[in-house]
């Protein structure tokens, strides 16, 4: 997998007329531009999907009120701050971008596009649209600021799988794969530290009733493997109550995601799970 990390000015100027005001001078300055372009207002809305199909290469049919927005300082400043926030995404895709394709490969286990364009957009607008049809992502996020992993999540969640499993009737179990997968297993092996803790709050329950088939997927394939590894990742499981199944190591993330939603109902069991927080009660184990 391969970012192509851009700032369109078509595309910002696009999502500071119609995206959310980031402020009072914002919203005051689309009002401005709405009262005195309100023919061209509508007519630009429609503009989105061809700017982010052609790229840098896009031409507007009515160049009248994006020319109103390139040339205010509102944009310029707008533009100054986004391309920051873009060096920064950039620094970190490189920095990371052997080894996490590294890990990409040997833990989801699917194809994935060569290319992936990824249009920035100012942080505070947090927009994150994929568009597989064109493999690009319009991506604006305060939490890319840390870690570049967030934002391969949702290449993943949004594009790679969006089309290829029932997505919106098991979004939980979903999301608390991928967050298994990327957030925490790749995190982990590129940080070196345990990240196991880390995600969204909510999902926290379900990713430790997953979690022991989690270890299977990975390949461990035997109880004292998974004993340190449970330990080492501070999630506690009663190891008797789970039967070692060595063919779930053969799915990739695709199948392991259908396998899990097809058996929630003995995966997702409340009594299995240990409660491990204190330091000392790993010591114990």
């Amino acid at each position: 997998m391969n970012l192509d990390i851009n700032v369109n000015d078509y595309l910002l100027a696009w999502y500071l007329l119609y995206g959310a005001s980031l402020s009072k001078e914002i919203d005051k300055f689309k009002r401005t531009l709405y009262a005195k372009y309100k023919k061209e207002y509508n007519f630009c809305y429609k503009d989105r999907s061809e700017i982010i199909k052609y790229g840098k290469d896009f031409i507007p049919d009515n160049d009248i009120l994006y020319n109103a927005v390139l040339t205010s300082n509102l944009f310029k400043s707008l533009k100054k701050e986004t391309i920051k926030h873009r060096n920064n995404i950039i620094k970190l895709w490189e920095n990371n971008s052997l080894e996490i394709n590294e890990h990409i490969k040997d833990i989801l286990r699917i194809s994935y596009p060569d290319v992936i364009n990824v249009f920035i957009i100012h942080p505070r607008l947090e927009i994150n649209d994929y568009q597989d049809e064109f493999n690009s992502l319009v991506w604006g996020s305060e939490k890319d600021k840390y870690d570049v992993l967030t934002l391969i999540l949702t290449i993943v969640t949004r594009g790679i799988l969006k089309n290829s499993i029932d997505y919106q009737n098991n979004k939980e179990i979903v999301n608390s794969i991928l967050e298994l997968s990327i957030i925490n297993e790749i995190g982990k092996k590129i940080s070196k530290n345990s990240t196991y803790e880390l995600g969204d709050p909510t999902l926290k329950l379900i990713k430790r009733q997953i979690y022991p088939f989690w270890l299977m997927y990975l390949g461990y394939n035997d109880k004292e493997a998974m004993l340190n590894k449970m330990i080492d990742d501070r999630i506690g499981f009663d190891l008797e109550k789970y039967p070692l199944d060595k063919s779930i190591k053969k799915l990739n993330i695709k199948s392991f995601i259908e396998y899990c939603i097809k058996n929630s109902r003995n995966i997702l069991k409340l009594n299995n799970i240990m409660k491990i927080e204190q330091e000392e009660e790993i010591e114990i184990l």
